[in-house]
């Protein structure tokens, strides 16, 4: 089954998480109405990104009271959401910069925690272990976060483990535009799958967001982009051009050679 699937570009209001819930549902009936199957959010979408000490107010256990809300909305609309919000771990009593996966039934099906934090976000956030595929009824899926789009060895260890989408949850501001078109590309190129990158847009403190969030194929062609402003990019996907490209045109994971890597 070849899913639509879309990104969503969103001026996150800091610390104002009820708006920006209402803005993710808006944007979520939207796509509804457009037969998309998976949406995709940006980090901290919940909560804002800038808000350093103050991320730890805003986290959630998963499941919570914010997983429910987004349950019941996945529900109600049908789609698959992935979306990224402040999590506690009450057992560790740390706190992680995460995306939760919720399906179409309004359940949980999967949480990421990000790996590879950024600047600031040492200082608060503890880094996930292990970059996981889940399974939905569209295909294998991987999530990534922002920063991890940088490191190429994410994507490859998704793919290893069978990923057809990566989905990557992103706030990310200027000067990067530019570095974060060229990663998208390369990282659905030289795995052959799909890249979707939903990043925030608007300012926030200091920090600008430049928006440009964008679905690409294996092809590294840009089937949908948001330039600016909050919305959606939407576009169907072929997973059988996977198969197609892998076999013979970009057979990359099985021409790897690892043991000269080391």
């Amino acid at each position: 089954m070849n899913p639509v699937v879309a990104v969503a570009q969103i001026d996150c209001e800091l610390g104002r998480p009820e708006r920006n819930i209402k803005t993710i549902s808006e944007l979520t009936q939207r796509a509804s109405r457009r037969d998309v199957d998976i949406i995709c959010f940006p980090e901290l979408a919940t909560s804002g990104y800038s808000l350093n000490s103050r991320w730890r107010k805003f986290a959630e256990p998963i499941p919570g009271k914010t997983t429910e809300r987004l349950g019941r909305l996945a529900q109600d609309s049908g789609v698959y959401l992935i979306v990224g919000m402040p999590e506690y771990d009450p057992r560790s009593r740390r706190i992680h910069d995460s995306s939760v996966l919720i399906d179409s039934n309004g359940k949980v099906a999967g949480v990421y925690r990000k790996i590879h934090l950024w600047d600031i976000e040492r200082s608060y956030f503890t880094p996930g272990k292990r970059f996981e595929v889940f399974k939905t009824k569209f295909g294998k899926i991987g999530l990534g976060i922002c920063y991890d789009l940088e490191f190429p060895e994410s994507a490859r260890a998704l793919a290893l483990k069978g990923a057809e989408i990566i989905f990557y949850s992103s706030a990310q501001p200027d000067p990067m535009g530019n570095h974060v078109d060229a990663y998208v590309k390369s990282r659905a190129g030289e795995n052959c799958l799909y890249v979707c990158h939903s990043n925030q847009t608007g300012r926030d403190g200091k920090m600008t967001f430049f928006g440009r969030s964008q679905i690409v194929s294996p092809w590294c062609e840009v089937l949908a982009r948001k330039n600016s402003g909050t919305g959606l990019a939407i576009a169907q996907i072929d997973l059988t051009l996977i198969k197609r490209l892998s076999k013979k045109k970009l057979p990359y994971l099985k021409q790897r050679m690892p043991n000269t890597y080391a």
